[in-house]
């Protein structure tokens, strides 16, 4: 296994907080993956940078921040559709290219995982959980303008469309008023799970030049992230990450600001992977196996004892 961390077979304490070496070796993997999406996009010239934590981690720690354990990408719309198009024919196993299109998982994102590993988030046997690297899609959110107003209506409704789409279906008999004409919504209703997406995410990259701001729409819509200029994001620079150096928008300060406010002062903040099981060493199919064969013996058990 080729070493990405510093000491990786040594606990240690970063910024007052313990780093273990599962810890580590988690965090060897994802750079792993990090630069198996570095070389496809250096082989097609896509654009990307890191983001959000990792985007911290990289300026603030020269790494990974120590209490997180993920590494999340971006990319403009219009990168993104076509990294998730060579992708497709890139990656070999164990990885895989996780989205609604190839695992049927409802997600407006990809991830690159690893089949040999673990990061079980989900009790469900159908789906690839491998320790991953996540890709987001940065997409147009309002800027003032009427025209991008209307536009961020009318994505709000096909991306509930995608979601939820009885929940739409149930507006629409109620006599619910739209952006999207009811013909057209009626329509995309009766279409499966990924005609749906591909209808929101052409959406997305045909207006991508209509405002002059941008997001993670899943973030700013749940009120989790806040708009951005592009231009903070078009400049890139590189920084160093653990043994490894990334991408950085240059205009970096601003977005962390923007979205975390005093971003230089660490903050003890759980990660939202707190009860991810994850192994380096584990295939996800295994572990689940291996954990749902425990439970029906550990029910076995009880059953017997309260007879």
């Amino acid at each position: 296994m080729k070493t990405y961390v510093k000491d990786i077979d040594k606990d240690e304490i970063r910024s007052g907080f313990l780093v273990t070496t599962d810890r580590k070796k988690n965090w060897n993997k994802e750079i792993e993956l990090l630069l198996e999406i570095d070389r496809i996009c250096q082989k097609y010239d896509i654009p990307y940078f890191v983001i959000f934590g990792t985007m911290i981690g990289a300026v603030r720690h020269k790494g990974f921040v120590p209490w997180d354990d993920d590494i999340d990408v971006a990319m403009m719309r219009p990168d993104y559709m076509r990294f998730v198009q060579v992708a497709a024919q890139e990656i070999n196993s164990p990885y895989f290219l996780q989205n609604t299109y190839t695992d049927g998982r409802i997600m407006n994102w990809s991830k690159i995982m690893d089949d040999s590993t673990s990061a079980i988030e989900e009790w469900n046997s159908n789906i690839h959980q491998g320790i991953f690297v996540d890709i987001l899609p940065m997409d147009i959110v309002p800027d003032g303008t009427e025209r991008a107003d209307i536009l961020d209506g009318v994505l709000r409704e096909l991306w509930m469309s995608v979601i939820t789409p009885q929940q739409v279906i149930d507006g629409l008999k109620g006599g619910g008023t739209t952006r999207v004409s009811r013909s057209t919504l009626e329509r995309i209703l009766q279409m499966d799970l990924a005609e749906r997406m591909s209808i929101y995410e052409e959406f997305c990259t045909k207006h991508f030049d209509e405002s002059a701001k941008v997001a993670f729409q899943m973030s700013y819509w749940c009120n989790r992230s806040k708009p951005v200029a592009k231009e903070c994001l078009q400049n890139i620079l590189y920084m160093d990450f653990e043994q490894v150096r990334v991408p950085v928008p240059a205009g970096y300060d601003e977005f962390l600001t923007q979205i975390y406010g005093q971003w230089r002062i660490p903050k003890h903040i759980p990660t939202e992977h707190e009860g991810v099981l994850m192994s380096v060493d584990i295939p996800y199919k295994v572990m689940m196996r291996d954990i749902n064969r425990d439970l029906l013996q550990c029910g076995d058990y009880l059953w017997h004892f309260e007879d």
